[in-house]
């Protein structure tokens, strides 16, 4: 089984202001028969709109002009020349949600970035109020940094979107030549790959996205091939092939491996990841002669008692256990296993393994 793993990463959130127009979703059921009209008439004037939704051809002329204006302006309707209006693919979807955009023009902050994870480079657009010139006057305060909107922010224009950070959709219409730019944000990025589960942390709030659809197991084999690992993967026993020489003893007791992956941890087309560490992942040997070396190895280290006959099969068969698909697996005999543990010196002291050896064949244990 492939362990849960976990993939990090920090960005920047570009910080802007601004004075231009922006468009917010709302509820208007009183501008909905308008939109109703054109779709079932394929095609709205001011003079039909009038004398059939406001009761008076000539005398509410200008206001239905006016209310059809505001409209176009949203995206719902398109303008037909003296053919009037005509409904638009965003006029159907409002239709359908019973809400249309509404433009407003004032100062604005938008928080921007770029990043593959994220359905979007809007994390947050607000509203907010320009101080008094009166004020940076008084306080002396410093000249504004205004430059050309960073591409992400040009990217939006014009994009019906929900912030990442909250809220209802909203659409930049009108962004200027040149805006301000603030200190950036730093945004975190957390993918826990088994649960399916991306989430986008800021501050102190946390925000849940939806996550890649790439699978645990093409994730991990893709994180594998980042460190060159993948002729070592053996894709259906999901198992990491090594080299019993090179394992430290506690790898080679549990049968599994932490392998740190260095950053950064270029995924697919999903960016670069901070240092990651999997835990735990299986592994076993690739050939017959480690098979042998490493299920010795084991049968050793598990001898903590005296080895009487029935204790020392168990400890055999749980030695052999990980290597069942190698077969006739060579074990060292009880006998052969207390000479090997027996110390070269003469006189010198038996180890515990060794005695629990020596003892259970002196006794005929």
């Amino acid at each position: 089984m492939i362990p849960a793993f976990t993939l990090t990463r920090s960005m920047e959130i570009h910080v802007t202001r601004f004075a231009g127009e922006v468009a917010k979703e709302e509820k208007r059921p009183e501008l909905m028969p308008f939109l109703l009209m054109a779709r079932d008439t394929d095609g709205i004037t001011s003079a039909s709109a009038a004398g059939h939704l406001l009761g008076a051809r000539e005398g509410r002329r200008q206001i239905a002009q006016r209310l059809l204006e505001q409209l176009e302006r949203s995206g719902t309707l398109e303008a037909q020349g003296n053919e009037g209006f005509k409904l638009t693919e965003a006029g159907h979807e409002a239709l359908k949600k019973e809400a249309v955009f509404i433009a407003e023009r004032g100062s604005w902050e938008v928080w921007h970035t770029s990043d593959p994870l994220l359905p979007h480079n809007l994390i947050q657009l607000t509203d907010y109020s320009e101080s008094k010139a009166f004020d940076e006057v008084r306080y002396d305060a410093p000249k504004r940094n205004t430059e050309r909107p960073h591409t992400t922010l040009d990217a939006l224009k014009g994009l019906p979107l929900a912030p990442i950070m909250g809220g209802q959709r909203q659409r930049i219409d009108d962004l200027p030549n040149n805006v301000e730019r603030l200190t950036s944000k730093t945004g975190t990025l957390t993918w826990e790959v088994a649960k399916k589960s991306l989430s986008l942390k800021v501050g102190e709030k946390s925000f849940d996205l939806p996550a890649p659809e790439l699978s645990h197991k093409a994730t991990f084999e893709a994180l594998l091939e980042t460190a060159g690992l993948t002729s070592d993967w053996d894709t259906e026993a999901e198992v990491l092939h090594r080299d019993f020489a090179n394992l430290p003893d506690e790898s080679r007791r549990d049968m599994s491996e932490d392998i740190t992956f260095a950053r950064p941890v270029q995924l697919l087309d999903y960016g670069n990841f901070d240092q990651t560490t999997v835990r735990r992942i299986e592994i076993n040997t690739r050939n017959h002669f480690d098979a042998d070396a490493w299920a010795a190895w084991r049968l050793e280290d598990s001898i903590d008692e005296v080895a009487c006959s029935r204790r020392f099969e168990a400890w055999c068969a749980q030695a052999a256990a990980p290597f069942a698909a190698f077969a006739s697996l060579r074990l060292p005999s009880r006998a052969v296993l207390a000479a090997r543990t027996r110390p070269v010196q003469t006189g010198a002291p038996l180890s515990a393994v060794a005695w629990n050896l020596t003892a259970a064949e002196d006794w005929n244990l």
